[in-house]
């Protein structure tokens, strides 16, 4: 027997929200609803003891970190009520108590369990529980209770004192974000050729292979607008193993099924790349630059087959077979998000996304901040180049290792080919 932080989630609104989606979608919900809920409980030091269908049953040595932990969970749904693929729930209860508790076999047994099961039936949505005892064991200093009174719990011979975390102030603002967003060449041109019911599978295809990244860099998939993909990470290793992955993904799919035969463009459609941009001429876009006589960087010469002096042109990205099925460009930054209802927002989104516009297409950069902070992996980059202009003020690097991973164990940068 031991001393336990028990700290329940249930998910609000899980049941509509699946019985609303296709049976071939429900994994893609789950997984968006639950994963990043996991995530949070294993970087506070939680462990996750079961899977309840709906939410979690997790357990944690620290009150202290099981608060902190209920404190971002709540957040990720006040902040972001709406999932990735489109989904909406309607948020979580949370419930904790520090109790003794014995471990059987996989689980968790006594009244550390039975408390907070009964206790999350009472929680608002978004809101969290604690139990007195929760309250007492906590750093006092680090949060903020009110009174909710005393709960009568089902199996239970005494009420129990409740209080609510006043979790606010964790809101709003997400600090020390490693922000990746990633625009799908040719998307406008492809449209033109190929049927809506391919396309769409394109699209979440593209998707499906952001999340097979994500989830293997310990990333979350924040919005997907089109064809641009936000994602966020907690360090700059991370978010550049995400993108060197997510870059040999893309390279290495193949479109089930093979070519769908063109579909009769409509009269007067514009061929512009991007979604959302109006017909004529091509914004400037900034150029990569071609392959010179530089010193070589830590992974040898920049390849010309990455910045040559010929750009990726879009419509040759759409139309020619021998391309990866998945072009695209890539930012990754660093800075502070503010996390309002309806997604990301703040001058850290709207200036990687003015940098993402005004990149040749194909191309992938880091910020000059975003590469200082790696331990590893800057071989992989290429030498400092200038700000670009209307985007972020940070300088930034190219991608130069178009098949570069992260080498696990070593300090030193290495590229593997």
């Amino acid at each position: 027997m031991e001393t336990t932080t028990v700290m329940v989630v249930d998910l609000v609104g899980s049941t509509r929200a699946i019985a609303s989606v296709p049976q071939m979608r429900m994994d893609e919900l789950m997984a968006e609803a639950v994963l990043p809920i996991r995530r949070v409980v294993e970087e506070n030091g939680g462990e996750i003891i079961k899977f309840t269908g709906d939410g979690y049953l997790t357990a944690f040595r620290s009150a202290t970190r099981a608060l902190h932990a209920a404190a971002q969970i709540t957040d990720l749904f006040v902040s972001s009520p709406r999932l990735p693929i489109g989904e909406w729930l309607a948020g979580c209860r949370v419930a904790i108590h520090t109790c003794d508790t014995t471990r059987f076999e996989d689980d968790l047994l006594g009244e550390g369990v039975v408390v907070p099961a009964r206790m999350e039936k009472h929680v608002p949505t978004n809101v969290v529980y604690v139990t007195s005892t929760v309250r007492d064991a906590a750093k006092s200093a680090e949060f903020d209770f009110e009174p909710v009174g005393e709960l009568a719990l089902g199996g239970i011979p005494r009420p129990v004192q409740v209080h609510r975390l006043v979790a606010e102030r964790y809101r709003g603002i997400e600090r020390d974000t490693f922000l990746t967003v990633t625009d799908l060449v040719g998307l406008n041109a492809l449209a033109a050729r190929i049927s809506l019911t391919a396309l769409n599978e394109r699209l979440r295809d593209w998707v499906s292979i952001h999340r097979e990244a994500l989830g293997s860099t310990r990333g979350r998939l924040r919005s997907v607008a089109g064809d641009n993909v936000l994602s966020t990470h907690g360090s700059a290793d991370e978010a550049v193993s995400f993108l060197l992955m997510l870059d040999r993904l893309a390279r290495g799919r193949r479109i089930a099924g093979g070519t769908e035969p063109p579909a009769a463009a409509p009269r007067g459609a514009a061929s512009d790349e991007r979604a959302g941009e109006p017909a004529g001429p091509r914004p400037a876009r900034v150029p990569v630059p071609a392959a010179r006589d530089e010193p070589a960087s830590e992974a040898g010469p920049v390849p010309r087959s990455v910045t040559g002096s010929k750009p990726v042109d879009v419509d040759d990205a759409a139309g020619d077979d021998s391309r990866p099925p998945f072009t695209f460009s890539a930012v990754i930054a660093h800075g502070d998000l503010f996390v309002p209802d309806f997604g990301l927002a703040g001058p850290l989104v709207s200036s990687t996304c003015r940098t993402l516009q005004a990149l040749e297409p194909g191309t992938k950069i880091i910020t000059d901040g975003v590469l200082q902070l790696l331990t590893s992996g800057r071989g992989a980059f290429g030498p400092e180049l200038p700000p670009v202009p209307g985007g972020l003020t940070d300088r930034y690097h190219l991608l130069v290792g178009p098949e570069s991973s992260l080498v696990d164990g070593g300090d030193e940068a290495r590229v593997v080919k």
